[in-house]
């Protein structure tokens, strides 16, 4: 446990990022408590994937490092944001009573819910500055964040940064399934956060569906709606995620 009686906090990446995803929120948070965050296999500064790349053995591949860097008991908190909350779902299904809290944004993994949003083509090597800025802004704004003023240029930095380092292409997993064949096995405390904006869930109809789907194999669950939020939902609205996380 931390000084504040709180258990450390893993925070978990989204799909073609890194670890900068929470580059907003990490400061507020360590006020208070330990935080680790990390690059998921394929993506960031982590090794490649080895096989077989299933959302099952990545969530065995980061729990075995969490693991190892906290202790093979100790207790544990799970934040995951779109492709990394499918696999902090299947972490925390694995980890047991281990694993106390689950806090899952924007989460992948819904099947059939999940939108996936047409983006133009990233900027090649030889793209002009001017040219791949305004070609990363344009798919934020399609994908990540909803209020112009949040593309701002960390968001653009962070951004291109984590394409340019990015070797593995998470979409088919994204459109799975897996979220839902976690969560009856998830024994933490489960919260769920979207943005009534984000482009990848469809619609406040087919967010009232997640719910719906998240009450029934977690009745007691948390379920927050973020208005004028998108995706991104940790960059666009830190100050509301950070309350989430810190909840005592």
């Amino acid at each position: 446990m931390t000084e504040a009686g709180l258990p450390p906090l893993v925070l978990l990446h989204g799909g073609f990022g890194s670890w900068t995803h929470w580059v907003r929120n990490i400061l507020p948070l360590r006020q208070k408590r330990t935080i680790w965050t990390l690059d998921l296999p394929g993506l960031g500064d982590s090794d490649d994937v080895p096989a077989p790349a299933s959302t099952e053995h990545f969530a065995q591949l980061v729990l075995s490092g969490v693991s190892t860097l906290l202790g093979a008991r100790s207790t544990f908190e799970l934040a995951g944001f779109s492709f990394g909350a499918m696999i902090a779902a299947h972490m925390a299904a694995q980890a047991d009573a281990r694993c106390s809290r689950l806090t899952l944004i924007g989460a992948a993994g819904c099947g059939q819910l999940h939108v996936q949003v047409p983006l133009l083509a990233p900027p090649s090597p030889q793209c002009l500055t001017e040219e791949a800025e305004t070609i990363q802004r344009e798919n934020l704004a399609r994908l990540m964040l909803h209020s112009p003023a949040s593309i701002d240029d960390l968001a653009v930095h962070v951004h291109a940064s984590n394409l340019r380092s990015h070797r593995f292409n998470s979409r088919k997993l994204s459109r799975s399934d897996d979220l839902w064949r976690a969560l009856p096995r998830i024994k933490a405390s489960v919260v769920a956060v979207w943005g009534a904006q984000d482009a990848t869930a469809g619609g406040v109809e087919a967010i009232d569906q997640r719910e719906a789907l998240f009450r029934v194999d977690q009745p007691d669950c948390e379920f927050h709606v973020l208005e004028s939020v998108g995706h991104w939902a940790m960059y666009e609205a830190p100050e509301q995620v950070n309350h989430i996380l810190d909840y005592r």
